[in-house]
């Protein structure tokens, strides 16, 4: 039996969002929801994290924090190549911060994030975008059409 789907904060499609906008979105209109702010501000923490250490990439974000459920569980997110700004930060320092970062268990434990890393070939990763378009395009019947959030790191 599929999970039930709560009303999507987002029209169908992909939207690109700065943190701000998302905040807007998904914690603003929700004040009395502590788990969605203090999920915002773990994401943000964990973002900042990544910048300080040199390094970007693009994340997709979906999941209950993009919907009306209230005390979403955890943000569901996908970290699309992620690479250093300059090949100076790649410190072993900075590596070793950031491969803390990007585990899963960790990316879940301290800053409740379902955290999928994906690095494709150059020109490449068609079907691995098509694959993640899929699982956060629709919700949890697999028919209905929802829209996701696009953050550039």
């Amino acid at each position: 039996m599929a999970k039930p789907d709560f009303p999507a904060l987002l029209a169908p499609g992909m939207h690109n969002l700065t943190l701000p906008a998302l905040h807007a979105l998904a914690v603003a209109p929700f004040a009395g929801d502590v788990r969605r702010a203090d999920l915002f501000q773990k994401l943000t923490t964990w973002a900042g994290a990544l910048q300080a250490c040199g390094l970007g990439g693009t994340l997709w974000l979906d999941g209950s924090f993009l919907t009306e459920k209230p005390d979403p569980g955890d943000i569901d997110c996908v970290l699309w190549n992620p690479g250093w700004a300059s090949p100076a930060g790649a410190t072993p320092a900075n590596q070793q911060q950031v491969q803390t970062l990007l585990d899963r268990a960790t990316a879940e434990n301290l800053y409740g994030l379902d955290l999928y890393v994906v690095a494709t070939p150059p020109g490449g990763g068609f079907h691995e975008e098509a694959y993640w378009r899929g699982v956060l395009g629709f919700g949890h019947d697999r028919v209905t059409a929802k829209g996701f959030a696009e953050v550039n790191l």
